[in-house]
């Protein structure tokens, strides 16, 4: 596996990790019920995303990032907590950033890994970039049908 392949999965890794730690926060904190279950779904979903690269770096026999777990946890949920509490449009907003943050690494990654030797890998990256633009629109279409929900 060379160098830059290794980099972009420690990468979506980090960055997967990170947006359920952040999402995560928006479950334990809201009153809305449709909202805490869109992002229990997000949740869900990003976990996924994360235990599949960690699971491709360990088949790799290559260290899945240990300070991901620790402090991205903790960052993602202090960062949600205090994004929260200034309402759900904020938090969507930051939502959207980590989403398109997400989607240009994915993009990225599918140009890329084009060679057939990673066609599976190629495969999945794009189910998962289909996953990041999936949460974007729910995340703006509830900005936009909510404007002023706290």
């Amino acid at each position: 596996m060379d160098d830059n392949l290794i980099f972009r999965l420690k990468e979506f890794h980090t960055l997967e990790t990170f947006q359920v730690a952040f999402y995560e926060s928006q479950v334990s904190t809201s009153t809305n019920e449709y909202y805490s279950k869109a992002f229990e779904k997000m949740v869900q979903i990003e976990g996924g995303h994360a235990n599949f690269f960690a699971q491709v770096l360990d088949k790799a026999n290559i260290e899945v990032p240990k300070i991901v777990g620790s402090v991205f946890d903790f960052a993602g949920g202090l960062l949600g907590d205090m994004v929260g509490s200034t309402g759900s449009n904020n938090t969507c907003k930051l939502g959207v950033a980590l989403e398109n943050k997400a989607m240009e690494a994915y993009r990225t990654f599918i140009t890329e890994s084009k060679d057939k030797h990673y066609s599976e890998l190629r495969n999945t990256l794009m189910d998962y970039l289909l996953d990041e633009e999936f949460h974007t629109l729910w995340l703006k279409d509830y900005m936009e049908k909510h404007p002023n929900a706290t």
